[in-house]
């Protein structure tokens, strides 16, 4: 008997909760989820970090020819247009990721890059330039 009964409350409980009412949510309201870039490297990375260390000129590429064709002006990228961390930001719809010491930047919301020319694992990388 008491089998009998425990499979109608299931039963039971089983159909409330398919009568349930359920609500539609309208999604473009929520906050959307995206994603952070935080880039580290050497100068294949480096969007203008060294722009603002006292380095020597061979690390630092805040003068013509680059940035000339992208940007028109330069950047501190060691290119003429975008690099790596540019073109993986552009393929995850994220603006162009700025470089850790610009500044004035402190909004981090997507991410940072903390690249610099001349880096390297180990304390002999450069030692006499940095």
């Amino acid at each position: 008997m008491s089998t009998l009964v425990f499979q109608i409350c299931m039963i039971l409980a089983f159909c409330a909760h398919l009568l349930t009412p359920s609500s539609c949510h309208d999604h473009s309201r929520l906050h959307k989820k995206h994603t952070a870039l935080f880039v580290f490297g050497d100068s294949l990375f480096d969007v203008g970090n060294n722009n603002y260390l006292n380095t020597s000129i061979e690390l630092q590429a805040n003068f013509w020819p680059y940035g000339e064709t992208f940007f028109k002006h330069p950047t501190g990228r060691f290119s003429d247009g975008r690099l790596i961390p540019d073109m993986i930001a552009e393929y995850a719809n994220l603006p162009l990721i700025p470089p850790y010491l610009q500044p004035g930047f402190n909004n981090y919301s997507y991410g940072v890059n903390f690249a610099s020319s001349g880096a390297g694992s180990l304390t002999e990388t450069f030692k006499d330039l940095l």
